[in-house]
């Protein structure tokens, strides 16, 4: 049995899933509230899976429906809020924590600072604190993602200072 929040869409019994990131696949034998079994979970309640094979599922790793089309992404276009006393520099590396799965991230690119007043878009090569911008980031490992406006879940992350492990900065992600 397994417990989480359902991200986006609906979680019921007979529903074919896969688990993210090991590609394995099973069916939903049960689905559970906290009191009682259910016919559905919905999305942003929490719940209990019971899948009908025994299959190796860690902190962190999604259950996917498994006709959802979604992949993993090992490249990210976000908009970052910076927090840190350092700038963001491209080349740097960070902590993402993206639910509740941590991967390493580079950033690739800082493609543009957005001017807070106007919101127009400045050139940049990097960000100071509190500044906003348009980022890229290159992952280690491949994240679950979509964009912001379709899943506030999905769609967010955090960076982490490897080496304080202070947070750095919140990310949205945009495609």
């Amino acid at each position: 049995m397994f417990w989480g929040r359902v991200a986006s869409g609906t979680l019921q019994a007979g529903q074919a899933v896969t688990v993210f990131p090991s590609g394995q696949t099973a069916t939903v034998s049960r689905v559970l509230s906290a009191t009682r079994e259910a016919r559905e979970s919905l999305s942003g309640h929490s719940g209990g899976v019971v899948l009908d094979r025994e299959v190796d599922v860690s902190r962190g790793d999604w259950l996917v429906a498994h006709d959802s089309g979604l992949e993993g992404q090992r490249e990210l276009q976000v908009t970052l809020a910076w927090m840190d006393n350092q700038p963001l520099v491209a080349g740097r590396v960070y902590w993402a924590l993206h639910g509740h799965r941590w991967v390493k991230a580079r950033v690739k690119a800082v493609v543009h600072k957005l001017d807070i007043h106007t919101l127009a878009e400045e050139d940049a090569q990097q960000l100071e604190t509190n500044a906003i911008g348009h980022v890229t980031l290159s992952l280690q490992e491949p994240l679950l993602t979509r964009p912001y406006h379709a899943s506030r879940v999905l769609g967010s992350l955090v960076l982490v200072d490897t080496a304080t492990h202070a947070t750095a900065g919140a990310a949205l992600v945009r495609a």
